[in-house]
């Protein structure tokens, strides 16, 4: 299968599952009866009150999709089929890292629309458009590292099971450790300081964050993390006999 009908199927496997919107409906249902809540406690209820709880389970929403993606193929026992030969292992790489740019896209959008039908049947003010293209480089940047992360970390246990458990534990049990790194004597301190600059901390920290802005470290830190971990999948899938 070439890389591109691999990934047409890889997004075509999302839409035609049922669980995705499953997925939908709960988080639409959260989401509404948040706005609920805080439409009776508030004279108006605009966007900024839902985006942080909207982006993290949206987020978390993606980071799954992205985790059954890159796992499918080893949970079907298909992954020899794309494997068998160096070129093709590369194109699949490069699939995979497409699919998960155009996951990122589409979760952006999801989310952008549901803020507009949220501000469509309340008085809060509009979207910023600036928000949007925000959101974009965000959810890029957070699906592509822990997508590639988890990619490379699937390539050398090959259990998808580990991988599902890894992902959660990243992104929904360490931003609730992470104030608890502080309390350690003599090293909380410098601690605290180094998760400014490490990923997987920042960036899920800023999931549940009403401002998303990095500094100009964390610029740099995430576009050559996401570039280093392309490269290792690359050669490492190059390298490996499935």
């Amino acid at each position: 299968m070439k890389s591109l009908q691999l990934v047409k199927y890889d997004i075509l496997s999302f839409f035609k599952s049922y669980l995705t919107y499953i997925a939908l409906i709960c988080i639409w249902g959260i989401i509404t009866a948040m706005t609920v809540l805080l439409a009776k406690n508030n004279d108006k209820v605009d966007y900024s009150m839902i985006l942080p709880m909207a982006n993290w389970m949206f987020l978390f929403f993606g980071l799954l999709v992205v985790i059954k993606t890159i796992t499918r193929d080893y949970s079907q026992g298909t992954i020899q089929l794309y494997m068998n030969k160096v070129k093709n292992r590369v194109g699949y790489v490069i699939a995979k890292t497409i699919s998960i740019i155009i996951f990122s896209f589409i979760f952006t959008l999801i989310t952008y629309v549901t803020l507009l039908v949220i501000q469509t049947f309340t008085d809060g003010k509009n979207l910023n458009g600036d928000k949007f293209l925000t959101n974009i480089w965000f959810y890029l940047i957070f699906l592509l590292f822990f997508g590639l992360l988890l990619f490379l970390i699937t390539l050398i246990v090959q259990k998808p099971a580990v991988i599902f458990t890894l992902g959660i534990f990243l992104v929904f049990i360490v931003p609730f450790l992470q104030p608890f790194l502080g309390l350690i004597p003599e090293w909380g301190d410098n601690i605290q300081k180094s998760l400014k600059y490490i990923p997987f901390s920042y960036l899920t920290e800023k999931s549940s964050s009403g401002s998303i802005k990095f500094t100009n470290w964390q610029w740099f830190i995430s576009i050559a993390s996401i570039v280093i971990l392309f490269i290792a999948d690359v050669l490492y899938a190059a390298k490996r006999d499935i």
